[in-house]
């Protein structure tokens, strides 16, 4: 009895985590399909760019703070925990103050000096306050989500569904949709983060009055893991700025409308991903490096029959799907299609397999790894457009995630065989299978 209840709360935290971004999935499809259908390709165009760069800072501040977080929070004292916990919370905003001013007087600094429309200076003030608000929400779900907290997350973004979509069909009433979903994106994310931040208060009270560091003690063990967000963010999301500076913003539309339909795989994904940080450092700490990569590929095995199964459905409704449901035809639908389900097909194994190397603290090897992936994947986007149009920017894309996932099972061979060979599996604890 004991074993199945462990086993049992073991799939429940998982559970939780992929309902919650089931949840997500559910409300960028929703987004996507609202805005496709009832505004200007262009101002869709300019919403796809503000939502592709805002994760940018949160990918950043969470890499940094993530691996000293999940190990004061698994191994630290009572105090020392608190300490740590409410430190980070009043470095956070010091960050986000900092940013805000930067952001705003150079926005501010762009529409006095006629640089850009005055529409379009608008919608990049708006874009820089949604990127404050996705800072301040990411950190606290990701606070949550290392106290392997999933339903108090879910219960958060149930909310932050509810006031996103709400005002994204609202902003598309107005004249100006791009800016007001924007702005609908920062009240959203607001409200989330304050919601979790009380639930987390209630869960494990943190000390206000902690000394500060620990900001500054997360950079050290979070440089290179930080690093290696940021470049991988240039090739999953750089592609966009590249399409629309050598194309249109028309054409950055058609390639997010494309990729909305896979986009559950992803984020599907992103939900296993969310909380192995954590289960795969225990994994390590009592299977091994052996132990922790034959566990890695049976979720990746488990992913990608899922991913080929949506894929296939993807594929035979396809026209249905772009004719009825997002009524809009693009140029090069079909290429577009397969181009993204063997991004995604890939991203799914890479977003398992990863954990191996974050797990063992391999950061500089990755961040090296995904530079050298990110320039390959940059170099021929800027290349194929010229000969493929928007597809170009895709096969990108997909010669960078094939390069990091190649690179990153090479490199976890490696590490096998240089351990031991024989993991001692009879000293593993049962909660953590």
């Amino acid at each position: 009895m004991k074993l199945f209840a462990k086993r049992l709360a073991f799939a429940q935290m998982f559970g939780g985590a992929v309902v919650s971004q089931g949840l997500l999935s559910v409300i960028n499809l929703l987004i996507g399909l609202i805005l496709i259908r009832r505004v200007a390709q262009d101002q869709y165009g300019y919403y796809v760019l503000i939502v592709a760069a805002a994760p940018l800072l949160a990918q950043l501040q969470n890499q940094l703070c993530s691996p000293l977080l999940v190990r004061h929070i698994t191994h630290s004292g009572d105090e020392e925990r608190k300490n740590f916990v409410g430190g980070l919370f009043r470095e956070q905003r010091y960050l986000i103050a900092i940013i805000a001013a930067v952001g705003l007087i150079g926005s501010c600094l762009v529409w006095i000096g006629d640089a850009l429309p005055a529409r379009t200076a608008v919608i990049l003030i708006a874009g820089v306050l949604a990127a404050l608000a996705t800072l301040y929400r990411e950190f606290v779900r990701m606070m949550m989500v290392s106290y392997r907290l999933p339903y108090n997350v879910l219960r958060a973004d149930v909310v932050y569904a509810a006031v996103l979509i709400g005002g994204i069909w609202l902003a598309t009433l107005t004249t100006s949709p791009a800016a007001l979903s924007a702005m609908s994106l920062t009240i959203a994310c607001v409200v989330g983060g304050l919601l979790l931040s009380r639930a987390l208060w209630r869960h494990d009270p943190w000390n206000m009055e902690a000394p500060r560091g620990a900001f500054s003690q997360s950079m050290v063990l979070g440089a290179w893991s930080a690093a290696g967000a940021v470049i991988h963010w240039l090739f999953t999301q750089g592609y966009s700025y590249i399409v629309a500076a050598r194309l249109d913003v028309s054409a950055v539309a058609a390639i997010a409308a494309t990729r909305l339909l896979l986009s559950p795989l992803g984020v599907f994904s992103l939900g296993i991903a969310s909380i192995m940080f954590a289960t795969s450092t225990q994994w390590l700490k009592y299977h091994g490096s052996r132990g922790l990569l034959r566990r890695l590929l049976v979720f990746t095995l488990a992913m990608a029959c899922a991913a080929i199964a949506y894929v296939a459905v993807m594929w035979w409704m396809r026209d249905w799907i772009f004719l009825h449901v997002l009524k809009r035809d693009y140029a090069q639908r079909d290429l577009l299609l397969i181009m993204w389900s063997l991004v995604f097909f890939a991203t799914v194994i890479r977003d398992q397999v990863i954990f191996f190397l974050i797990a063992q603290g391999h950061f500089k090897r990755l961040a090296g790894l995904t530079f050298f992936c990110a320039m390959l994947g940059l170099c021929v986007t800027f290349i194929a457009l010229r000969h493929f149009g928007a597809a170009g920017g895709l096969l990108g894309l997909l010669a960078g995630e094939v390069a990091h996932v190649i690179g990153v099972l090479i490199m976890a061979v490696r590490d096998v065989r240089s351990s031991d060979p024989r993991p001692n599996d009879l000293q593993v604890p049962v909660g953590d299978q």
